[in-house]
C-alpha cells in the first residue's frame, strides 16, 4: 500500500503561506491626531549615566549630568509638517586609567531633517542613522543603556 503526502503537505503549505503573508508589522499609517500631539518643543531634561558622577566637586554624584554640567542644553521642535530641528550642547567623554572619566561639555550642534511617530515611537532621520524615542505623556526618552563612558537615557520634556 502506498501512502501519498503529497495532499496533505500541500493543503498545510497553503495555509502556512495564507498565515504568513495575513501577518504583518505595519501597524498602520500615522494617524493625524498623534503627529499632532507629539508636535512642540522639548527641552532636554536628563542627560544620564552611570556610574553616577561628581563632576562639579560638590560632593555630590549624580548620574543625570544636567544636575553637574550647567553648560548642557538641548531644545528639539517637532514640526507638524514632519521636520524638526536639534540645537544640542552635549558631551564629551574621556576615559582615564581605573575606570575613571573626564566629562566636558561638547560643541554646540545643530541638525535639521525628517522625524515621524508611530504608536509612540518617534523616530528622528539624520543622513543614515535613525534616532529612537519613546513618547509617554509628555517625555521623550532614548534609552540607550550603556554604561561610561556610554549614556544611559536621554530625556526631553515638552514645553
Amino acid at each position: 500500500m502506498k501512502i501519498r503526502l503529497f495532499p496533505k503537505t500541500a493543503v498545510l503549505l497553503v495555509f502556512g503561506t495564507l498565515a504568513l503573508l495575513s501577518c504583518s508589522d505595519d501597524d498602520g499609517p500615522v494617524t493625524e491626531n498623534e503627529i499632532a500631539m507629539a508636535s512642540g518643543t522639548y527641552i532636554l531634561t536628563e542627560l544620564n549615566v552611570n556610574p553616577a558622577q561628581d563632576i562639579d566637586g560638590d560632593g555630590t554624584a549624580s548620574t543625570n549630568l544636567l544636575d553637574e554640567l550647567s553648560c548642557i542644553s538641548g531644545a528639539l521642535n517637532l514640526r507638524s509638517n514632519g521636520t524638526y530641528s536639534l540645537n544640542l550642547t552635549g558631551i564629551e567623554v574621556t576615559s582615564i586609567t581605573g575606570g575613571q572619566f573626564f566629562i566636558d561639555c561638547g560643541e554646540a550642534r545643530n541638525s535639521d531633517s525628517n522625524w515621524n511617530i508611530q504608536n509612540g515611537l518617534v523616530t528622528l532621520f539624520a543622513d543614515v542613522t535613525t534616532t529612537p524615542y519613546s513618547l509617554v505623556g509628555e517625555e521623550l526618552t532614548r534609552t540607550l543603556g550603556e554604561d561610561l563612558p556610554g549614556i544611559q537615557s536621554v530625556v526631553y520634556v515638552k514645553q
